[in-house]
């Protein structure tokens, strides 16, 4: 379940339902300035909820897969679902913190067994159980990715926050 209430937590705003038919999890939440809501997770449902097929990965493939939903509250019905994608190896994969930076990409935090993607140029410890994944807003492509940790094929950072900040180049 998905729900906004108002600052006096005595009005329910908004209130959907969000997953398939195995077990989902959500662990993050954020809004943009214009209220729509990303959400991060973990899923082990095929049939998550699909509404647009343009998306990083638009099919389940691991024994747990990460999840991006996004939701625009204003809209009712089945149209609050704007797009979602799936995030992950053939293994486990979990994302568990999302932060939306100036220019509406995102950026999240899971834990993965498999062989996660790491984006050529960019740090990385190889075999490590944690990722970092900048993808568009649109949730269509990776700007980035990358496994931190150490290096010992296992799950080994759980951090409790999770921030990024809007950087910029300067000539």
């Amino acid at each position: 379940v998905i729900f906004k209430m108002n600052s006096t937590l005595n009005s329910l705003l908004f209130s959907t339902y969000l997953g398939g038919s195995g077990y989902d999890a959500a662990y993050g939440v954020k809004l943009d300035n214009s209220g729509i809501i990303y959400i991060t997770g973990g899923t082990t449902s095929a049939d998550f909820p699909m509404p647009v097929a343009t998306v990083l990965k638009p099919a389940f493939g691991g024994v747990t897969d990460g999840f991006v939903a996004v939701l625009n509250p204003a809209l009712s019905g089945p149209s609050q679902l704007l797009r979602t994608t799936y995030l992950g190896t053939p293994a486990y994969d979990q994302s568990f913190l999302i932060e939306i930076d100036a220019s509406g990409d995102l950026y999240l935090y899971g834990q993965t067994a498999g062989a996660y993607p790491v984006t050529a140029g960019v740090y990385s410890n190889p075999n490590s159980g944690q990722f970092i994944h900048k993808i568009r807003g649109t949730l269509s492509n990776t700007v980035f990715s990358t496994v931190i940790g150490s290096g010992a094929n296992t799950v080994n950072i759980s951090p409790t926050a999770f921030l990024v900040d809007s950087c910029q180049t300067i000539y």
